[in-house]
């Protein structure tokens, strides 16, 4: 889920690996509003997220300029635009998002909050100098808003500003002390950042200690603290990625996954796996009771769902579920950690598909034991990983790494050895490309396993 980046680094189009969670996890539409929570179809922001989830790109878009240009007669907030820019932001869109703010700022309206809104789309566009002139006119408004200060110093970043980056988010400490307990974020978004400006400097010691910090603000670790810690080998790999950083990273991307996977990357993942599960005669005679882990906005239940009288989708990131909702494929869809929501439900499944979803678990073994636990006998898991080639230390020691893309990779000795283990016989196994990234194919294998 990787994209393809002959684009400027941090480009709105890009997907989760190369654009920063400090630039996803954290948004500026914050505490107040958040999409989708009123659930009330008036809502202007319930009504972005539906249209949205539906993948009606071009009428989310239009929606979010009509709900803007209605702004002083219907007396919304500022807040409520500065949050419908976001979202246009999350679909790939920064120069909507700008427009959509710049006549406020022109007639000097804007408050502190929709300037960061602002500049963030234009550091997205490229327009650096343009997003720092911008958030220097942010913090005259309020100077001692960590939000500003932030915002300051992701752009001075992406703007190639390292030195005076590392001093605004250093302020962001002094200013954000603790005291609040809404203040744990702040400053565990500061230190996330700051390491990442001190390991772009090859400084990985400094690096280390605010990751570290980052982690002990922010106990579930939605920025990708300890993942990153161990690509500077300052501490083990984890088993897998938290549940909290996986859900942020999707919950950013899905409005844009199904176009960027598919026309930019030549995502074919879902379209392997079912071939794979007919070759293997998986689909042969029978309409499958199934369970879609990691089902995303639904890729794989337009793939799967003509072989299924059921399907249950089962995803951490509720605008993916949203999405996967909308899709029609669905009997019914879950927002939830994967292993746990899988053993709360009674099955039997006949049919598990997992696509590019174990590369976020480097540990399969929990999720073995619950399939060998919900698929009926004889049922069928069909799943992708990415593929690992045994020879680093990692990989010879567990089966599994962290490739270079911060996702697992497994190797073929492992995935057999589990299924042995857990009462799997392996009916094929091959290796394919899913996706390209930055133009090169990504090798992953295609697996389809059936229970004893």
């Amino acid at each position: 889920m990787s994209p393809d980046s002959d684009k400027p680094e941090n480009v709105a189009q890009d997907g989760p690996a190369d654009i920063s969670p400090a630039l996803t996890v954290n948004p500026p539409f914050t505490e107040e509003i958040r999409p989708g929570d009123t659930h009330d179809p008036e809502d202007p922001l319930s009504r972005m997220e539906t249209l949205i989830a539906a993948g009606e790109r071009e009428g989310a878009i239009a929606h979010a300029r009509q709900a803007a240009a209605d702004r002083e007669a219907e007396r919304w907030s500022s807040r409520l635009v500065a949050a419908l820019a976001h979202c246009l932001i999350d679909l790939g869109e920064p120069g909507e998002a700008a427009a959509l703010i710049e006549p406020l700022a022109a007639e000097g309206r804007a408050n502190a909050r929709m300037l960061t809104v602002l500049a963030r789309a234009r550091t997205l566009e490229g327009r650096h100098e343009d997003a720092l002139a911008t958030l220097t006119e942010a913090s005259y408004l309020d100077g001692r808003s960590a939000e500003v200060l932030l915002a300051l110093g992701t752009a001075r970043m992406a703007a190639g500003d390292t030195a005076r980056a590392i001093a605004d988010l250093e302020r962001v400490l002094r200013v954000s002390t603790g005291e609040r307990a809404e203040q744990g974020e702040e400053r565990a978004e500061a230190h996330f950042r700051l390491g990442e400006a001190w390991a772009s400097l090859d400084e990985t010691g400094k690096a280390a200690r605010h990751f570290r910090s980052s982690q002990a603000e922010d106990e579930s670790d939605r920025r990708g603290a300890g993942i990153r810690l161990a690509e500077l080998e300052a501490q083990p790999a984890p088993t897998k990625a938290s549940a909290a950083y996986v859900r942020a990273l999707f919950d950013g991307y899905a409005p844009r996954y199904d176009g960027h996977m598919v026309e930019t990357l030549s995502y074919r993942g879902p379209e392997l796996l079912y071939t794979a599960a007919e070759k293997a005669g998986a689909l042969e005679g029978i309409l499958h009771d199934a369970v879609d882990l990691g089902c995303g906005t639904g890729l794989s239940g337009a793939a799967f769902h003509r072989a299924c009288k059921t399907m249950l989708g089962i995803d951490l990131s509720p605008r993916m579920c949203a999405a996967a909702e909308a899709s029609g494929f669905y009997t019914r869809v879950i927002a939830g950690e994967l292993v746990a929501t899988l053993e709360a439900e009674a099955g039997p499944f006949s049919l598990a598909i997992a696509c590019d979803t174990v590369i976020y678990l480097g540990d399969l073994a929990p999720l073995f034991s619950a399939l060998a636990a919900r698929l009926s006998p004889q049922g069928w898991f069909v799943f992708s990983t990415e593929k690992s080639d045994g020879t680093s230390e990692e990989a010879q020691a567990r089966g599994f790494e962290i490739g270079p893309s911060r996702r697992f990779r497994h190797t073929e000795d492992y995935l057999r050895e589990l299924a042995e283990r857990f009462g799997f016989d392996v009916l094929s196994l091959g290796k394919a490309t899913l996706r390209t990234e930055k133009r090169v194919p990504v090798e992953s294998f295609v697996c389809v396993m059936r229970r004893r």
